[in-house]
């Protein structure tokens, strides 16, 4: 997350992310972190949802 906005959401992240937005330090500090692991998580969980129906 850039200093100019430090209450990004963590979606809003995840955006910045997928849309190659981010620096590569910042990427790969991201990529470390938990809001990258959560957003992963949750992504996992919504497609096994749709795998199920």
């Amino acid at each position: 997350m850039n200093n100019n906005n430090l209450k990004e959401s963590i979606h809003q992240e995840f955006e910045r992310f997928m849309r190659d937005e981010m620096d590569d330090t910042e990427r790969e500090k991201y990529i470390k972190g938990k809001n990258y692991k959560k957003m992963i998580n949750l992504l996992t969980d919504t497609l096994k949802g749709f795998k199920k129906k």
